[in-house]
This record gives structure tokens, sequence and C-alpha cells, in this order.
């Protein structure tokens, strides 16, 4: 990752390799990290401002764009192809309009420009401007290029094509110097297994083309650049502040005693937990149980107080299907994500805050500037891929209702339990002892990865929990059973034994020996509704 040394481009452009965010520092030697807070505090842009950043990278793995717009700086995205050609004559015609309207109207700031190693496609577009703009000879451009970022453009079909569309082609430059690309690679992935160096081996094991709620939600796709994935999953562990990886929400306990602190309550849908990072306009994103990362694809949060889209806020949800009747009277399935809890927002860190106040917040930051922008008409509802709404919390008075009728008929989906939830408690992550969940006795259950021995007719399946080499419990294998061998799956205990309840999908780990003891005592010992309101 070693770099030439870099200066100005006739006053105008700083020309540069692509930098990585924080992310990857573990990756990288410390001597050789670059990252994007580096180019602006670069010698040769000391004292001058960057006001136009041009990335010609097919991707957006290496970095944040608010790395950027932090720093009063305009970002724009050129993709080009690389590698194989030069830039085409469109994308050369694009890039010289957009840095001479910015030049006029902003006169004397800096141009940044990095491709993936900020010599060849950076240098041909900055040549083509020069001579357009500047009218420039062709080879004076070139030579100006390869003097302040030796050793300028290396690639001979470059400087031939740079030739043949603004000079002579008989009078073309020959290629004289090659940068140290063994050192300067910006990153490198093996491509072979898809895996990243540094992965744990957890990772390697994670499941291959899951769909986000099983493919029944349109407009999310899983993301699939290893590159992608890890730098996401590094975001919203840094913004929980976890120490481990893997996914990083909270998780609550089961109820077994009378809670004795201030509590709020709500019910507990039996959908699947997403946590969901925000992280600017089309680029909102979900992580599962497994922290397999999804792309939301259509969805909108437009800000409170100013015309933009939010950004750098991560939630905790569940998404949950809805059988609810359209405007003719059809019973139909909505998919509907439900926000419960906000761990930051923007640059604030809210999850240290307590309960009451994070609600106010998902309320106020969140849903209410989508409902209005939904009455104004710039958000058609019909057009996402979801319904988004937060999900209530109660004062504990108001527990008992949550049992009558006139609340359980009006939820479009299942209730399996309650969710309570403390009102004076920052957002942890991990294992929460005073986040509790209560379920009746008959859903009250334990997820396992179930291993099928022997044959028939005597099929037993055994019971695992995590990290353990012996199973906790036994169960006969059905023929209903055979087809999740080594699958994780949900039991619940009825009459003695273990029953199957349904395949877990959204997690390819069972639950913990700790987790699973816990369960399995508040199935011994239930507390059934009526201990709980009273």
């Amino acid at each position: 990752m070693g770099c030439s040394r870099q200066l100005l481009v006739d006053g105008l452009f700083f020309p540069f390799k692509t930098p990585l965010c924080s992310l990857y520092d573990d990756q990288i030697e410390k001597k050789l990290r670059f990252h994007p807070e580096d180019v602006f505090n670069h010698p040769a842009v000391r004292g001058k401002k960057i006001g136009l950043w041009i990335d010609l990278t097919k991707t957006d793995r290496y970095y944040f764009v608010k790395e950027v717009e932090s720093h009063g700086c305009v970002y724009r995205k050129m993709p080009l192809a690389g590698h194989g050609s030069s830039p085409t004559q469109d994308e050369t015609q694009r890039f010289v309009k957009l840095v001479h309207g910015f030049t006029k109207e902003h006169p004397g700031e800096i141009v940044a420009v990095h491709c993936t190693h900020g010599f060849n496609r950076t240098g041909f577009l900055i040549a083509a401007y020069m001579v357009v703009v500047k009218d420039w000879s062709v080879d004076l451009a070139i030579l100006t290029f390869a003097k302040e970022r030796p050793c300028g453009i290396y690639k001979q079909d470059y400087l031939g094509d740079l030739f043949e569309r603004y000079g002579d082609p008989d009078d073309c430059l020959e290629v004289r110097c090659f940068p140290f690309l063994v050192s300067y690679t910006p990153f490198v992935l093996p491509t072979s297994s898809g895996a990243i160096a540094g992965a744990n081996n957890a990772d390697s094991e994670k499941p291959k083309g899951k769909q986000f709620m099983d493919g029944l939600v349109r407009g999310v796709t899983l993301v699939t650049d290893p590159l992608k994935k890890k730098m996401l999953q590094g975001k919203i562990k840094e913004l929980c502040g976890s120490k481990r990886d893997g996914f990083p929400g909270l998780q609550p306990v089961s109820l077994e005693r009378s809670p004795q602190r201030p509590y709020m309550v709500s019910w507990k849908a039996d959908g699947m937990r997403y946590m969901v990072y925000i992280c600017d306009k089309d680029e909102i994103y979900a992580f599962d149980r497994d922290n397999e990362v999804f792309l939301i694809q259509g969805l909108t949060f437009p800000h409170r107080k100013h015309p933009r889209h939010i950004v750098n806020t991560l939630v905790d949800s569940e998404m949950i299907i809805d059988h609810v009747k359209d405007e003719h009277g059809n019973m139909v399935d909505l998919p509907r994500l439900l926000i419960y809890d906000i761990v930051h927002f923007e640059d604030i860190h809210v999850g240290k805050e307590n309960f009451d106040i994070r609600f106010m917040c998902i309320r106020r930051e969140l849903i209410e500037p989508r409902n209005e922008a939904i009455k104004a008409g710039r958000i058609r509802k019909d057009r996402e891929p979801m319904s988004v709404r937060v999900k209530d919390f109660w004062e504990m008075e108001a527990l008992p209702k949550l049992f009558e009728p006139k609340f359980t008929k009006n939820v479009g989906h299942e209730i399996d339990g309650l969710i309570l939830q403390p009102v004076d408690a920052p957002y942890t992550t991990g294992r929460s002892d005073i986040v509790l969940k209560w379920k009746p006795p008959s859903h009250n259950s334990i997820d396992f990865k179930v291993v099928k021995e022997g044959e028939l007719p005597q099929h037993i399946g055994y019971l695992y929990v995590q990290h353990a080499n012996e199973p906790m419990a036994t169960m006969k294998a059905t023929k209903k059973l055979l087809p999740y061998d080594n699958k994780i799956i949900e039991c619940t205990f009825e009459n003695g034994q273990w029953v199957f309840m349904r395949e877990r999908t959204d997690k390819s780990l069972p639950n913990s020996l700790k987790t699973a003891h816990a369960v399995y005592n508040s199935m011994i010992n239930p507390i059934d509704k009526n201990m709980l309101i009273e």
C-alpha cells in the first residue's frame, strides 16, 4: 500500500489512491494506512479547500461517503470500467463537464480524484481536461501529471488513446516508469473461496444465498461483496460499542420472576429480528441474527429539519407480515418493519439514553417525517418494499389490555408473548438480564441444532445447544423432522417431551446453554397470564 508522493496538478487536481476507512485497520500495517481524513490533511492541499471529490471506482466498499461530505466537500461517483480499457468519449466528456462547471462556481477550490491506484484512469481524465479546457498539448498534460504523480500513466494503451483523440498518434509517448504495485495494491481479496483475510471461522461457515424474510419481501437483496459486507458489519459493531464479532443486537432473557423496576410493555410478534442501518439515501441495510447483510431498496427516511435523507442511523426492529384488508376489502399480505429501539441517530449516540428518550427519538425523527412526506406525496407507499411503523410500548398498567380480543384481533400478525423493556436503562449489546420476554407456556421454546442418528423405525433427534459436545436432550425423529437434520429448529416442551415447532431459517446457531437453561426453567416453572397480570 506504499504510495508515491502527490502534488497538485496545475493547482487544481489532487490525484490519489483509494483510501480505506478505519474498519480495515486491523488488516493493514499502521504506517501504510490511508484514510479519507488523510486526503484532507495532506500537505499538498493544506491551506486550501477540497470542494469536489470524484470517485472513479466501481464499488462503494472502501469507505463511507459521509467521511467525505463531513468536510463540506461534494462527493460524486463516476464508476469507470477501468483495467481493460481507457475512459470512453462519453465518460471523458462527463468528467470534463462536471469539473469545468464546478470550477466556475467554486474558483480556487481543489478537485480530488481517485481510481483504485490513482494513476491510469485518474491520469487519463485529468490530462484530457487539461487539453480540452486549458488548451494544453497532450504530451504536456501527460508529463505534468507524471511529474506531480510519479510515475503517471503507466499503461501504454491509455497513452495511445490520449494521442489518438487529442494529438498525433505518431508522437505518442512511451511508458518509461512503473509504480511498485506489489506493495501498492489497496486491498488483496482471495477470490477462490470468497473469504476475507482475518475473518473468523464462523464467518466462513455462514449460509450462502440467504433470503430476507425467506423471500417474502420484494426489493431486498443479499450483500454478497465480502468487503462491503465486512465494512457494514464493522460499522454497526462500532455504533453499538460491541467488543465481540457477530450480531451486536441486544438479546432479552426469559421472565422468571416478577420485575422489580419500572418497565414498559409491548407485544412480542412472531416475526424475524433485524437491525437496520440507515447509511444514506439508497443505502439502507438490514442485519439478521446471523449478521448477514441485506440491501433494502426503495425505502426512504427523510430528515425532519433539512431537505435531505437521514444518515448514519442504527435501529433495532422486527419484520412481520400483516394480514390486512386492501382498499377493495380483500385480505392481502403487507410486509411491515416495526422499529422498537434505536442505538444511533446520525451523530448522536442515543443508545446511552433511557428508553423513553429513545422511544421519542424513533417517533419524532424517523416515523413522523415519513408520515408527513407520505401525506405530501413525496413518498409513495405503494412503491416501497415495506411499511414502516414504530412498535408501541405502554406503561405496565396497560398489560391486561394486551390479552383482550379488542387488541389481539386488531393486530394483523401472530402474537407469541410480551416484551418488558426497562425505562431507566440504556441499550446494551448481547444478552441483557433486564430486558425480559414472556411467552405463554404453550409458546415457550428453545432453538436447538438437531442431529439425526439411527435408522428407521428408531430415528432419534439429538438436540444440541451452542458450543456443546453433548446433546442437551433428545426427541423422536419422525418423518416430519427428517428434512431438518443438522439445521436449527424451534422446539417446545409438552407432556414431558420435546416437540418440533418450525425451522429457524433466520439463525445458523442454536441458543446458548445459559439461555436454554433459563427458558427450560420457565417451561417447568411457568408464569401464566394470570400470574403476570397480578
